[in-house]
């Protein structure tokens, strides 16, 4: 099996080889600038070697499979076909593409576990598809490969699963204070309890939810497209003002959404001033510590709810997709938050086999985490002093007196950081496909990972994420386990390569 940390994914021989060399990768090498631009544009050049993607934007190929499987045994003439983990997930989907396009969708049984088919004219596959990406309620690609068995799951296997689950549950209480197994939800992906939350908090209200700090971009269009969202990804106070003021004019939230530290720029809302505004009102606070991670903060020092993606520093390996929400026990909410999430548990659930592999690789979380915090400290502090450099996000400068408010004490400032070149998208370009990182999205994994990231998250809204910092020519890197001098190296020698 290819090692990346001594041979990593970068080469232009590589274009859409999975990273890492697993049949269930979540990341695939986009090794020049132009790749990435023709995987936005739908250049078959480029897509036609995807060997996967991250799940829930490219189908994998298992997933694709199965798709086409129901397409053949339910499918009518000019339909396809999309499974979902439920009939729960699947009816939402249905509904999202009925909002979006007028068009209805039939539902099959699948026939396996609790999976669900959802039928439609082809025109309306887009729309459905984005409902898969926005809402996370996916089939992976280790539920999708035993389905396709057409075989149940062993005793023995499902056993272990749950024993996985609980131990996981376990796992990630501990590193809250106050926080039980029971307060923590596993879902298939970190989108799906993003959603999740989202759903509950707002199935009852008609009142918008409230942004703070620039979003991830699926958590924005969660908020966006299934309920409606006040944007205050523009801060100068924390979003304390830009909430105050909003609140003061009679208007009120569902709930408040935000991230530690935000992703790409890396900055962090003022969550003790938003707790303290928030509180009286009656308005959840929900937070996302996927950059940030539990070993490094505790947000439930000021926040209601959490939610983190394990597909990243959780797991590390970068070959399983899941999500958690954890719920602060003894707020208003809670009761009927513990209520709910168990159907969303049930609507989207961890797959005993992900569940597995996911326990296995989070054993050593925590130390992962903490020597990610010391190489990332060290590789930024040498790229922020070259010239080429003309900025540099990193939580420890980007609004730091709000990161510190919920860093643990023997926490750091994370494993992410993104830069700006000062010769613009030229010496971006050159940069990145010099760069000998492994290039491809997500973040978290054990190795170093680059991707220019406003081109891939934003491609048809590169304007719009412009004017709230986040440039089209911006490169977010994630800091692995190498050694720091070895990677300072390797960044130096693309910085180099510009002219």
């Amino acid at each position: 099996m290819r090692d990346p940390f001594t041979d990593p994914f970068c080469k232009k021989e590589d274009l859409g080889r999975a990273i890492p060399e697993s049949d269930h990768a979540v990341s695939v090498c986009l090794p020049r600038w132009k790749d990435v631009i023709g995987y936005e544009e739908g250049d078959p050049e480029v897509i036609d070697t995807f060997e996967c993607g991250y799940p829930r934007f490219v189908p994998h190929p298992f997933v694709a499979e199965l798709f086409l499987a129901a397409q053949e045994e339910f499918g009518k003439k000019q339909e396809t076909a999309l499974v979902f983990p439920s009939l729960a997930a699947a009816w939402r989907c249905a509904e999202y593409v009925k909002r979006r396009t007028g068009a209805s969708s039939r539902l099959e049984t699948y026939g396996w576990e609790n999976l669900t088919v959802v039928l439609l004219e082809e025109e309306s596959y887009g729309a459905a598809w984005k409902y898969w990406q926005h809402s996370g309620e996916i089939v992976s690609s280790r539920l999708a490969e035993s389905a396709l068995t057409d075989a149940p799951v062993e005793e023995e296997v499902a056993a272990t699963g749950l024993d996985s689950t609980r131990i996981i549950k376990e796992r990630l209480a501990s590193f809250y204070e106050g926080i039980e197994a029971k307060d923590v939800f596993l879902l298939s992906s970190g989108m799906g309890a993003v959603s999740a939350v989202h759903r509950i908090l707002t199935e009852e209200s008609d009142d918008p939810t409230i942004q703070i700090e620039f979003p991830y971009l699926d958590s924005f269009k969660v908020q966006e497209q299934f309920g409606g969202v006040v944007d205050f990804s523009i801060t100068s106070s924390g979003g304390v003002e830009e909430t105050r003021d909003w609140l003061e004019k009679g208007k009120t939230a569902s709930a408040v959404f935000s991230e530690i530290p935000s992703n790409p720029l890396l900055r962090t809302p003022d969550l003790a001033g938003l707790s303290q505004l928030l509180g009286p009102q009656g308005i959840p606070l929900v937070v996302d510590d996927t950059v940030a991670t539990s070993v490094n903060v505790d947000p439930f020092r000021y926040a209601d709810v959490v939610t983190t993606s394990l597909t990243k520093t959780f797991s590390g390996a970068g070959d399983v997709a899941a999500g958690a929400v954890i719920v602060k026990p003894g707020t208003r909410f809670s009761e009927s938050l513990h209520e709910r999430l168990q159907d969303q548990e049930a609507s989207a659930p961890l797959f005993c086999r992900d569940a597995i592999t996911l326990e296995r690789n989070s054993r050593h979380y925590e130390e992962r985490a903490r020597a990610t915090n010391e190489i990332a400290e060290e590789v930024v502090n040498a790229v922020r002093e070259r010239p080429e450099v003309s900025r540099c996000y990193f939580p420890e400068t980007e609004s730091r007196s709000f990161y510190d408010q919920v860093k643990k004490e023997e926490g750091g400032y994370g494993g992410l950081f993104s830069i700006e070149l000062a010769g613009g998208e030229a010496a971006a370009a050159a940069f990145y496909d010099h760069l000998r990182i492994s290039k491809g999205p997500s973040l978290g994994t054990d190795f170093s990972l680059a991707c220019p990231y406003t081109l891939l998250a934003h491609y048809g809204e590169l304007d719009w994420a412009a004017e709230r910092g986040a440039k089209r020519d911006l490169l977010r890197i994630w800091i692995g386990l190498e050694e720091p001098e070895d990677l300072i190296e390797r960044i130096e020698e693309a910085l180099a390569s510009i002219e």
